[in-house]
């Protein structure tokens, strides 16, 4: 074989391998102390030693795609990805009006291009593909006169897989990778939901390719 059609071939090589690796792919957030995901849910205790967050997101740092299918933006029209935690409780100190709450768990963020979600099904929430999942420990700060609470959660990611989105597979973060998730919420009398929620989440390094 000639130099030249062998040189051209090493170049062809180079070049299909090139285009066929995900790790080339640019983070699209502005930077690691962004806000990455935005989030909408409510909570449910199924026992004194056990909390259930669940809900929708309603933004995506770095997807332009719209995440609702129409109006309202509500849990019934929010496309895309949707989150799960389940906790147990590991301790819980009380300081005059203000409870401080310690659990453990699993939190995960599904999938799903079809608009479903319903908050008196909590498992509406998780029947799409996981495409982000983590343990966490978090602590909630609850004020017991006024019943609004702060919850802090810190996930540490466990698998990631990535999804499809038109044209484009995109990843919401690395394996091992470290989230801060800052919950606001208030309690809701009579339960269920025990609370409603919103918050958002810092860290992470979305890529798609």
């Amino acid at each position: 074989m000639k130099p030249r059609v062998i040189f051209n071939l090493f170049l062809t090589l180079i070049l299909l391998f090139t285009m066929s690796v995900p790790g080339l792919s640019q983070p699209k957030k502005k930077g690691t102390n962004d806000v990455a995901l935005e989030l909408i849910g409510q909570v449910i205790n199924p026992s004194a030693a056990s909390s259930i967050q669940f809900g929708y997101l309603n933004y995506v740092n770095g997807i332009a795609t719209p995440i609702f299918s129409g109006s309202p933006q509500n849990e019934t029209t929010a496309l895309w990805l949707t989150f799960y935690s389940d906790t147990v409780t590991t301790g819980v100190i009380n300081n005059g009006p203000m409870r401080v709450i310690d659990r453990t768990g699993t939190f995960t963020i599904y999938f799903d291009s079809t608009p479903e979600g319903d908050f008196s099904n909590p498992d509406s929430f998780r029947d799409g593909m996981p495409v982000m999942v983590a343990s966490l420990r978090h602590q909630v700060i609850l004020d017991t006169v006024t019943g609004s609470f702060t919850t802090t959660f810190s996930l540490t990611l466990t698998s990631v897989d990535f999804f499809r989105l038109g044209n484009e597979n995109i990843h919401l973060a690395t394996v091992g990778d470290t989230l801060v998730l800052t919950v606001i919420g208030h309690l809701n009398t009579p339960a269920p939901p025990a609370a409603h929620i919103a918050g958002f989440v810092v860290g992470g390094d979305l890529t798609r390719w």
